[in-house]
């Protein structure tokens, strides 16, 4: 598994950008801003299930696994077939190695919103 990097801000604002929940997670990662010190593993997981569940609801898994393999470093269908256990400590492993909060700030101001800090 790699860092994020920026192209991966892209990535993640075209799933917001295209599941048309910008507006919820914009609004969840201000929320958890404004409450001083972010446990920011927290916010990772939280705002990456958060994506998951809309995606999943209007059927565009798939946009997930894209966004993420390249970070898993796998195909889109390998994330797809990764038993659950291994998927979510992947999202936790993701969230432990890298600055989410600036991560999910920076995608917050690509999609017109502003930012954390």
């Amino acid at each position: 598994m790699r860092k994020l990097k920026t192209i991966d801000v892209f990535a993640f604002a075209r799933v917001l950008g295209s599941s048309g929940i910008r507006e919820d997670v914009t609004a969840f990662i201000q929320k958890l801003s404004l409450q001083g010190e972010v446990d920011t593993e927290r916010v990772g997981i939280q705002t990456i299930l958060m994506v998951m569940e809309a995606l999943a609801a209007k059927k565009a898994e798939k946009a997930i696994y894209e966004a993420l393999a390249p970070i898993f470093e796998m195909d889109p269908e390998q994330v797809g077939e990764l038993p659950p256990a291994e998927f979510f400590a992947g999202l936790k492993k993701i969230a432990e190695e890298n600055d989410l909060q600036s991560f999910f700030g920076s995608v917050s101001s690509l999609l017109g919103k502003s930012s954390l800090t």
